[in-house]
């Protein structure tokens, strides 16, 4: 039986870097910010979205702030974590395990390879594709699956 939810949203399509800018500062482009809208609509249907861990980066907070916006979700439910910034697929376990709030349905929005290589480890569907601009992935997990995947362990 499915009684949590793991979403993985990579952000939407950002400007190219400008000349001597940092990629952290990138923004959504027009067709990112709408594109963005679209994904949150489609993702509105049927699920309720209780925590929503992102990437401080101008690119994904701005997609997280579109999302939220769509859904509805008050600012106690957004969280911006740093670590999820150029992370590792074990750097967003560890994010989730951190931050997830107890929480059941956890929203990530955060940045390729990072998301589809954890979306291929943890669901072997995905193993072969990976996340487009504005894409998604939704993960069920029944309750020992989603309490290993958000318990830290002690020397973390």
């Amino acid at each position: 039986m499915t009684v949590h939810e793991l979403i993985l949203m990579r952000h939407a399509e950002a400007l190219p870097a400008a000349i001597d800018a940092e990629d952290f500062a990138r923004p959504l482009s027009e067709a990112g910010r709408g594109a963005a809208a679209r994904a949150a609509t489609t993702l509105s249907a049927g699920v309720a979205i209780e925590r929503l861990l992102y990437s401080p980066a101008r690119r994904t907070t701005e997609t997280a702030l579109i999302v939220a916006d769509v859904l509805s979700l008050g600012p106690m439910k957004l969280l911006a974590v740093p670590e999820l910034y150029l992370a590792t697929p074990q750097r967003v376990r560890e994010a989730l395990a951190r931050w997830h709030g107890k929480a059941r349905t956890i929203l990530v929005i955060g940045h390729n390879p990072s998301l589809s290589e954890l979306g291929a480890q943890l669901a072997p569907a995905h193993k072969r594709g990976h996340l487009q601009t504005a894409g998604y992935w939704r993960l069920p997990f029944d309750a020992a699956a989603w309490r290993a995947l958000t318990h830290l362990p002690p020397h973390a």
